[in-house]
């Protein structure tokens, strides 16, 4: 996917599976761009590579969500259509870091920032989206710098 912009990547998609008639996958397609297309126009930009990724990242938050309230209410047939959704659309993002990962990039930011206190949390999290961005997930980052700079 490294070749071609997420943007183009979906719309190719959505072409290739209205020729095949895969009305399933171009409606969530469909779902998907409307938020990137609804941004560009709140925001009179195009958006990069990594705005796109991160709203991608609130569509799959927002059905997250769906999911879960759903599955609380015994709704097994709209969370499964969520849950659905989810797969389709999460094949557009980047391969997110293990944790491991993240416990190493922490770690290092911790060191690079010199960081000592709680207060330096700020500084540690900005070196992290810096330099991992779109790859992290940003509340393991944040639950690990709380851990490791509260000890």
């Amino acid at each position: 996917m490294s070749d071609q912009s997420t943007k183009s990547k979906i719309k190719k998609d959505l072409i290739s599976f209205m020729k095949s008639g895969e009305k399933d996958k171009v409606e969530i397609l469909r779902y998907a761009s409307s938020f990137i297309k609804q941004e560009e126009k709140d925001k009179n930009i195009i958006l990069s590579e990594s705005q796109t990724i991160q709203i991608i990242k609130k569509v799959l938050k927002r059905n997250q969500e769906s999911f879960d309230q759903f599955t609380k209410a015994g709704r097994t047939d709209l969370a499964d259509k969520e849950k659905k959704e989810m797969d389709i659309i999460g094949i557009y993002l980047p391969e997110e870091m293990t944790e491991d990962a993240i416990i190493d990039a922490v770690k290092e930011s911790i060191v690079n920032c010199q960081a000592s206190s709680i207060k330096d949390m700020g500084k540690v999290m900005a070196d992290v989206k810096k330099l991992h961005g779109d790859n992290a997930n940003m509340s393991l980052v944040s639950k690990y710098v709380r851990e490791y700079l509260n000890n």
